[in-house]
């Protein structure tokens, strides 16, 4: 089932979603800068006690460019959302992309093995998962083992990209503007993000939360109610963000697109924006450039995401100003919409 615009316009504030399928967003998704890529860092993580596979897509030029930490969903690695790094990438930005504990790719001796049957049961039938299965693995979501290991991750991988050694690659070091940093994820890397944002928990971690970022990008992220969030979480979460997600992103445990935006309605108001993508499912968010499937659905979320970063991490007051004026310039029909708070 999808969530209709009326369903989606009336959950959180009044302001209406907006969009633009102007043809000329397609040749603006992909940036000025020719991209490189090294497919697989092993960062030793000294603190943690275990050593963190990361993907860096960068511009090729020479020079020192914004970084993004992009945290992967749940049993995810470093290899999710590849399109998406290249085309941030292209616009000007180093893009960091770990393999996190909960990693199927990349099993992890450091998750419990009852927990692991899980996940791997669950990957194996997501598309139609037995009851147990699915209630098994929503309680391992829930448990705050994997959120505490994340941010010890993104600690570890600030550490690197500020000092060297342990791993980390001295190009992509150099490429980077380490006073410049934004974080993103999808589905609990959403989460991940919104806990680097600010997002209180309760119980609260028992692990340092990351710190330094300008703004965050979070993508089928969560609402109140789970993981332990709840509807004052968000009251913390006061720099820029952007929340995603699309009329067909649903979750395991029954998570609805309306939800997915709580984080927006709940927070400070100031530079928020939710974002909505229409047909989108909960995989759906890692078009390619061009892709002939997502269209130009695709290209204006890039092109969103790109004046979003720009803003936060360059600087440019134009982005912003590109994001208001599509959320006033709102259309009912749009294929992406934008509010703004």
């Amino acid at each position: 089932m999808d969530f209709d615009r009326r369903t989606l316009l009336s959950a959180g504030a009044a302001v209406p979603f907006a969009g633009s399928a102007r043809s000329q967003d397609a040749s603006l998704e992909v940036g000025p800068y020719e991209v490189a890529t090294v497919e697989q860092m092993d960062l030793v993580d000294t603190v943690g006690g275990r050593t963190i596979q990361t993907r860096a897509i960068y511009p090729a030029k020479p020079g020192r460019y914004p970084g993004i930490v992009f945290s992967h969903g749940f049993g995810g690695s470093l290899k999710t959302f590849p399109n998406t790094g290249k085309i941030w990438a292209s616009h000007g930005y180093v893009v960091l992309h770990p393999t996190h504990i909960d990693s199927l790719g990349f099993p992890s001796t450091k998750v419990e093995p009852a927990d692991a049957e899980v996940m791997r049961r669950f990957r194996e039938t997501r598309a139609t998962p037995d009851p147990a299965t699915l209630a098994a693995f929503v309680q391992v979501l829930d448990h705050p083992y994997f959120i505490a290991s994340r941010l010890e991750d993104v600690n570890c991988l600030l550490r690197l990209w500020k000092t060297g050694g342990s791993g980390m690659d001295e190009t992509v070091r150099a490429r980077t503007d380490t006073s410049k940093l934004g974080m993103s994820g999808h589905s609990f890397g959403g989460y991940t993000t919104l806990v680097c944002a600010g997002a209180r928990l309760d119980p609260p971690v028992d692990k340092p939360v990351p710190s330094g970022f300008a703004g965050f990008l979070m993508m089928s992220g969560q609402g109140p109610g789970r993981m332990g969030l709840n509807e004052g979480s968000f009251s913390g979460v006061t720099a820029p963000l952007m929340a995603t997600t699309g009329t067909r992103d649903f979750g395991a445990a029954n998570e609805t697109p309306p939800w997915r935006l709580r984080p927006y309605d709940l927070s400070p108001s100031g530079n928020k924006y939710a974002v909505v993508v229409e047909g989108f499912r909960h995989s759906d968010f890692d078009p390619a450039a061009g892709d002939p499937v997502m269209g130009v659905r695709g290209a204006v979320l890039h092109r969103f995401q790109i004046n979003f970063w720009d803003t936060v991490l360059k600087k440019d007051p134009a982005g912003f100003r590109r994001l208001d004026a599509r959320a006033a310039g709102s259309q009912a029909a749009d294929p992406v919409w934008i509010r703004r708070r």
